[in-house]
């Protein structure tokens, strides 16, 4: 599918631990969270996901790699140790093929899991963690309370710095840790956010969820501040953003339980996704609400909405959105299952010895 236009965007995609839009639990939030989950001139909708209350990095897995790590069974808690080396046609992969330079900055240390080798095996050449941001960035003080307002600024600032040394377009995949439980503990100073905080209990009364809505509203505050600087320093650069949840916090069955609402048992797996488009044309890029999502195409997605060419991998994988679009591992699309055994015959997937079928 060749490209709708001849710019090359920065890609900035965001993870944000453990975000869910508490709408979907008929919760009210204020105008500057609403901001955040569903940005007016933005592109949104409800994203599902294949875990709920940790395993974050199945969801990494899955948006990355355009796969479902459900496909991989009882494999899939392991795929970062298990499948190094594995998946040879990736979102990184696809974007250093038109000339980008692809980073990973993670809230986490260098040591956490396998995540250095993991995700040089699938094309990023670059990979920051927050043991190795330099002074006077204090990485002890930042673990005390993951905040987003610290993290994410110096993220920003560093991209920002970086283009003045080096042009070229960048991917940039961001993981934060600000909102991972337990919420039973208040890592929002006092005095911060106290209205969101009580904006929160009287819609919920509980401290826990008090706790989370703070913290979101933290991190809004904190990218609307961003995207401003954003604005101001890279006015003529064409930059897409993807902001996504990578799975519901445990927190979730207490305010299931608190609000008695109707059976769902897909619920527990939906988050959100935002994508956001500065300097990018408006014929290019129209804003409102859009079709729900499985995480599994949201890179693919992010490729479209970016207007770059997709290689027959992501084209092929394009063209199952409306097979599959909300329910990738569930569909029964037998195109999808086709497309599966065809990336194994290519030998772009190394299946694991104790995997027969990739679903």
């Amino acid at each position: 599918m060749p490209a709708r236009s001849t710019d090359c965007p920065d890609v900035i995609v965001i993870q944000h631990e453990s975000v869910f839009d508490p709408r979907i639990f008929g919760l009210p939030v204020e105008p500057i969270v609403e901001a955040f989950l569903s940005p007016a001139d933005g592109q949104y909708g409800c994203l599902n996901v294949d875990i709920f209350g940790g395993g974050s990095w199945q969801s990494e897995f899955s948006l990355l790699t355009g796969l479902s790590s459900a496909s991989f069974g009882s494999s899939a808690y392991q795929l970062f140790k298990k499948g190094a080396g594995r998946f040879h046609s990736s979102l990184p992969r696809s974007l250093a093929s038109l000339g980008y330079r692809t980073m990973l900055v993670s809230s986490c240390r260098r040591s956490f899991l396998n995540y250095d080798e993991f995700y040089g095996s699938i094309g990023m050449s670059e990979r920051v963690f927050i043991d190795d941001f330099p002074p006077p960035f204090d990485v002890r003080r930042f673990e005390a309370t993951n905040s987003d307002a610290l993290f994410l600024e110096t993220v920003i600032d560093s991209y920002i710095d970086g283009i003045v040394d080096d042009p070229a377009a960048r991917f940039l995949y961001v993981l934060t840790n600000s909102n991972h439980g337990p919420h039973n503990r208040r890592l929002v100073p006092p005095g911060q956010f106290e209205t969101e905080r009580a904006f929160a209990m009287a819609s919920l009364p509980d401290r826990r969820y008090a706790e989370y809505y703070a913290r979101l509203a933290e991190t809004a505050s904190t990218w609307q501040r961003l995207r401003l600087k954003l604005e101001t320093r890279l006015y003529d650069r064409p930059i897409l953003i993807v902001h996504y949840g990578d799975h519901q916090p445990v927190l979730t069955r207490r305010i299931d339980r608190k609000l008695s609402l109707a059976g769902d048992a897909r619920r527990a797996f939906r988050t959100f996704y935002a994508i956001e488009a500065l300097n990018i044309s408006p014929e290019h890029f129209s804003a409102g609400r859009a079709a729900d999502l499985d995480i599994a195409f949201l890179g693919t997605l992010a490729l479209q909405r970016a207007g770059l060419p997709l290689d027959p991998i992501f084209s092929t994988r394009a063209s199952l959105l409306d097979d599959c679009g909300e329910t990738y591992f569930a569909s029964a699309s037998d195109r999808k299952r086709r497309f599966h055994r065809t990336l194994v015959d290519l030998g772009l997937i190394d299946l694991m010895p104790n995997v027969q079928h990739a679903r």
